[in-house]
C-alpha cells in the first residue's frame, strides 16, 4: 500500500506534505499538528503554565473545583502539583487498591480463593 504525501492538520485544517509534520518510529505514525501549529500550541501550553505556577489556586482535573495549591499533592519528581487534588486523588487510589487486590484473589477461571480450596465467585 502507498502511503500518501499529504496530510491535514488537525489544528489549521489545511492539507500540508508530510515533511512539514513529526513522525513517530513507535507507532509508525505521524502527529496530527504540523509542525508550525504543534510550535505554536507548545508555546501557549508553556507560558499557561508559566503562569500558573505563579498563582497560588489550581483546578482539580477531575472535580474541575478550583482550588487552593496546598489542596494537592506536591510530585518531587516532576516539580510540580499533582492534576488531582487530594480529596479526588485519595478516592482514586483506594478504587485502585480495591481493584488490585480483588484480582490477586481471584483465582483461576474467577474463582475467589477461599481458606481451604476454590469456592464459585460470588459478586
Amino acid at each position: 500500500m502507498q502511503r500518501s504525501t499529504l496530510k491535514l492538520c488537525q489544528s489549521c485544517t489545511k492539507t500540508k506534505p508530510l515533511a512539514e509534520f513529526f513522525h513517530s518510529d513507535e507507532c509508525d505514525a505521524f502527529h496530527p499538528f504540523c509542525k508550525p501549529c504543534l510550535a505554536q500550541t507548545l508555546k501557549y501550553r508553556s507560558k499557561e503554565r508559566a503562569a500558573q505556577k505563579k498563582t497560588s489556586r489550581k483546578t482539580c482535573a477531575q472535580c474541575q473545583q478550583h482550588l487552593p495549591l496546598k489542596m494537592f499533592h506536591w510530585l518531587e519528581a516532576s516539580q510540580s502539583h499533582h492534576s488531582y487534588c487530594r480529596a479526588c486523588h485519595a478516592v482514586y487510589m483506594s478504587e485502585r487498591y480495591r481493584r488490585a487486590t480483588q484480582r490477586t484473589r481471584l483465582g483461576k477461571k474467577g474463582l475467589l480463593v477461599a481458606g481451604r480450596g476454590l469456592e464459585p465467585r460470588t459478586n
